[in-house]
């Protein structure tokens, strides 16, 4: 059975040499702790980069339908003033022909 003596020394051996062991210990268990929180939120990070990066794609998907819709309406257009003037320099021609057929002074 150990005297009062013996576990007086004892808890002072301990205490000495097991104190930095504890601290360290708890050191460790700190950087842990930070380091599982610091993953956790560059993990976090990632997901929302991700939705930004998916967001930002359907954004641009859908401007590029846009965009291939007003190419289409203004190659439409171009081709419609092109047949229009087309038409145009036609009446023109025939309204000419008429005038000199019918001997008709045209104002301009």
């Amino acid at each position: 059975m150990l005297t009062s003596t013996d576990k007086k020394w004892i808890e002072e051996k301990f205490i000495k040499e097991l104190k930095p062991v504890r601290d360290s210990v708890d050191l460790l268990r700190g950087k842990i702790g930070t380091i599982h929180f610091e993953k956790f939120n560059l993990d976090s990070r990632l997901d929302s980069i991700e939705a930004s990066n998916i967001r930002t794609e359907e954004k641009i998907d859908k401007l590029i339908a846009i965009a291939d819709g007003n190419a289409g309406n203004i190659a439409d257009l171009q081709q419609e003033n092109k047949m229009g003037a087309v038409t145009l320099r036609r009446y023109g021609i025939q309204i000419d022909e008429l005038a000199k057929a019918t001997k008709t002074k045209i104002s301009r």
